[in-house]
This record gives C-alpha cells, sequence and structure tokens, in this order.
C-alpha cells in the first residue's frame, strides 16, 4: 500500500493537489480495509435484524413429516399405513439425540428381536422429511426394510448436533417368540 501511495504523491502534487490532501488521501487509503469490514458487518447485521436468517426446522414437526411421507410410499408397494408407537417414537429420539451426541451411527440394541432400524445423518440445511425417506426409498437396502409388510408401528428421532442432523426410523415387527391369541 505504500508503494503505492508513494507514486500516487508525485502525480497528485502534478495534478495540483497540496501535500496537505495528499496525507487525507493517504489516509482515507489506509482507512479502506477497516472501512470494508465494518460495512460488511453492518450488511451481515442488518439481514440479520430484518429476520432474514435462515430458519431451522421444527424437529417435532420433521418427525411427523417423515411418518407422513413413509405412509404417503407405503401404498405404493401395495401396503398399509403403519401407525406411530409412542414408545418407540421415545426410543427413536433418544437414539438419534446419542448417535448426535457420539457424531456417528451407533447400534441400536434389540433384545427381543423385533426391532427395524434405518438410521442417516445429513447437513442439518437439507433436513427435511421427503428428502429424508426418498434416501431410504432409493437405497436398495433400506427400501428392502422400508417396505416390510409385517410392521405393527413406527418411531422417529432427530437430533442435530453443529450443522448435522441424525434420522432414526425404527419399525417393530412380531416378535419371534411371541404368542398370540385370536379370540
Amino acid at each position: 500500500m505504500d508503494t503505492l501511495l508513494a507514486q500516487a504523491r508525485p502525480q497528485l502534487e502534478r495534478w495540483g493537489v497540496a501535500p496537505a490532501q495528499a496525507n487525507v488521501l493517504e489516509q482515507l487509503a489506509k482507512a479502506i480495509p477497516v472501512l470494508s469490514i465494518i460495512l460488511t458487518l453492518i450488511i451481515s447485521l442488518s439481514g440479520i435484524s430484518n429476520g432474514n436468517v435462515p430458519t431451522a426446522p421444527a424437529l417435532e414437526q420433521v418427525r411427523t413429516d417423515v411418518v407422513n411421507r413413509i405412509n404417503e410410499v407405503r401404498p405404493s408397494h401395495g401396503l398399509g399405513p403403519v401407525g406411530i408407537d409412542t414408545e418407540l417414537h421415545s426410543n427413536a429420539q433418544a437414539i438419534a439425540v446419542r448417535n448426535a451426541n457420539a457424531g456417528t451411527e451407533e447400534p441400536v440394541p434389540d433384545p427381543e428381536g423385533n426391532l427395524v432400524v434405518l438410521q442417516m445423518n445429513l447437513p442439518y440445511s437439507q433436513l427435511d422429511a421427503t428428502r429424508i425417506v426418498d434416501t431410504f426409498v432409493n437405497s436398495p437396502a433400506h427400501a428392502e426394510l422400508l417396505f416390510a409388510p409385517d410392521y405393527e408401528g413406527v418411531g422417529v428421532g432427530i437430533a442435530n448436533k453443529g450443522d448435522h442432523a441424525w434420522v432414526v426410523v425404527q419399525f417393530t415387527v412380531p416378535a419371534p417368540n411371541s404368542v398370540e391369541s385370536i379370540e
């Protein structure tokens, strides 16, 4: 910057700019980087104060939307809807929180042998029920699990940490050792 000012000073004097005025220009030139930072900050804060900051989706709503989206795609495979199992929904949420805190998809315990679990993580900015379910549908291994016919209930958990969201979808199937009575 000093080299540029040294080169500009003789030119300014030739144009009739007095040395005192040249000093003002030098000071202004030195202030430009600082002014640029201040202007950027003002523009950023102005956008925030106007409410233009992107908002995060409400996780509870996305959980409900995932269940609804699952029930929208199941009929295309000749399957009926699956209802929310509140206990499973709570368990799936606890696992999603655990995954978010660990930063990885952890194994899900299944002591009764009646759980089917789908897990994924994605950028929080892309958290959307359609994206989540369509990602499962487009993965043959996940789609096979998503479209099993004998589910008794579904639970969905979604948690975020930082810029990632962790999704857990659990289905229950009849336990292998269960005895059902039909009256």
